[in-house]
């Protein structure tokens, strides 16, 4: 086959060195499938159109098929065949000589070939992907609908800010993962679109018809440009690029579920099954797959990285820097797959500690805000003057080691008398209301807030968002495979 190749414009074989560095073989593997579809619509084109005859074309959709069901183990993956398009036409030709198997290859190249496969193969991973996300938004939902009423301090820059909810902050991941399925399915519309027919970069002149090719593989339309079609990878860098985000959100989420079981702050038990201990430690409970989903994370954003880097610089149409780029998408796919599956699971054992949490609030005297919005509303202050009021009280009480619980209306009015010069008028009621957290959370009814009405009222939409976009996910996976159906009656119609 490389004699095949090589004969008219090279008069030596390939270096062995060289073929095994250029070649693509071992990442083809996945795409093989696709392959053989693309070629199975190719040729039933062709004779279509009748740019080859209807007797050589049912002898190579024979060929096709019987690979079809043997499987990728029936060709010879070698590294002088280049890629498994090569392997394919030459198993092919093998099967009913080269006279007949050589119109294989008619009106099509590697290069819009090997497009199609990688956008093919890829839109099956995306919708993996989707429901494996949608899997994690429902764990993550059926625990918040277990803790509305769980409160746990609200965080920022690491510092206790405010009282919220165990729930609240579980729907904010699984909002935020929603946003990343809907992302994909955006990216999916961009990815299901044919590139067939565009051959190297300029078409064809055989009279083809590329709609029907891409009917036939289930493609929502033609990338129109022959010469995009073949040499831009936006669509694989945009997958990526969601794919990253996404594992962006993941590798957040690990590195809170690996500090929150931490024993500083000890708000959550991880299953036994999802950690480990040390190998010379034995007390140690280590959050060891919270750990390599946030590693992943960080290899997932290097891999959209090498993609744009190897991309921004690259000539129209193809070069063979193009096949660098696949491995990296697969290696995204993959990894952001596993993670998701095990991220799932591992969700579902979370357990919280509400004393804990309860604790962590009142250390950090998470009420704070509350008490200066109290002073607004009923001592008639300025925010600003309500706001240093609160936080010389609050100095004061971390110096004398008294925690939030123990605070007094004298303490307000103390810390009243140093910033503004007299007493501030608030009952002794509304000052224990204002540094209550139950109070706190309860009244926080706005629309996304923690209050457990408002929780409830997202996890419902929550819900049925997830509802439609798995629905969503359902019908374009049944168009894919009814595609494929009608691609195989095609092909049996021409045996009839």
């Amino acid at each position: 086959m490389m004699k095949m190749l090589r004969r008219g414009r090279f008069g030596r074989k390939m270096d062995p060195l060289a073929s095994e560095y250029t070649s693509s073989m071992p990442e083809d593997v996945r795409i093989f499938d696709s392959v053989v579809s693309i070629n199975l619509a190719h040729v039933l084109m062709l004779q279509k159109r009748k740019i080859i005859e209807k007797r050589a074309s049912k002898k190579i959709l024979k060929a096709l098929l019987a690979l079809q069901r043997g499987g990728v183990r029936r060709v010879e993956l070698k590294p002088e065949l280049e890629d498994v398009h090569m392997a394919i036409e030459k198993y092919v030709i093998d099967k009913v000589g080269e006279k007949i198997g050589g119109k294989l290859h008619a009106a099509k190249s590697r290069n819009d070939q090997v497009a199609a496969a990688i956008r093919m193969t890829l839109r099956r991973d995306i919708l993996d992907i989707q429901k494996e996300i949608l899997n994690l938004a429902k764990e993550l939902l059926k625990l918040a609908s277990q803790n509305s009423k769980t409160i746990m301090p609200g965080y920022t820059h690491l510092q206790v800010a405010q009282p919220t909810t165990f729930a609240h902050y579980l729907l904010a991941y699984a909002q935020r993962f929603l946003r990343d399925a809907e992302r994909l399915s955006q990216v999916y519309e961009r990815v299901n679109l044919s590139p067939m027919g565009a051959c190297a970069l300029a078409g064809t002149g055989f009279p083809i018809d590329r709609s029907y090719v891409a009917k036939l593989l289930g493609f929502d339309g033609l990338v129109e440009n022959t010469m995009d079609a073949v040499g831009s990878r936006d669509f694989a860098l945009e997958a990526m690029s969601a794919l990253a985000i996404l594992m962006c959100g993941i590798g957040r989420m690990a590195e809170e579920i690996s500090l929150w079981s931490s024993s500083e702050f000890d708000m959550i038990e991880i299953p036994e099954e999802f950690a480990s201990t040390s190998s010379i430690m034995p007390q140690k409970k280590n959050p060891v797959v919270a750990e390599i989903a946030r590693a992943n994370a960080g290899r997932v954003l290097g891999e959209l990285s090498g993609g744009i880097s190897l991309m921004k610089s690259l000539p129209q149409s193809y070069s063979l820097d193009l096949q660098e780029l696949t491995p990296m998408l697969w290696n995204a796919v993959d990894r952001t797959k596993s993670t998701l599956r095990v991220m799932s699971k591992l969700v579902r054992g979370i357990k919280p500690k509400p004393e804990v949490m309860f604790g962590r609030v009142e250390s950090g005297y998470a009420t704070a805000t509350d008490l200066a919005d109290t002073l607004v509303q009923v001592a008639d202050l300025p925010f600003r003057d309500a706001h240093a009021v609160v936080g010389r009280m609050i100095a004061n009480a971390l110096r004398e080691g008294k925690p939030l619980g123990k605070l007094s209306l004298e303490d307000l009015k103390a810390s009243s008398r140093e910033i503004v010069g007299r007493e501030v008028k608030i009952s002794e009621e509304e000052f224990k209301k204002a540094l209550n957290p139950e109070e706190s959370v309860r009244s926080r009814t706005l629309p996304g807030g923690p209050a457990p009405k408002s929780v409830k009222r997202q996890i419902d939409r929550t819900r049925k968002a997830v509802e439609n976009l798995k629905k969503t996910v359902a019908s374009r996976e049944k168009a894919l495979s009814e595609a494929e159906k009608n691609l195989r009656r095609k092909v049996e119609e021409e045996f009839e």
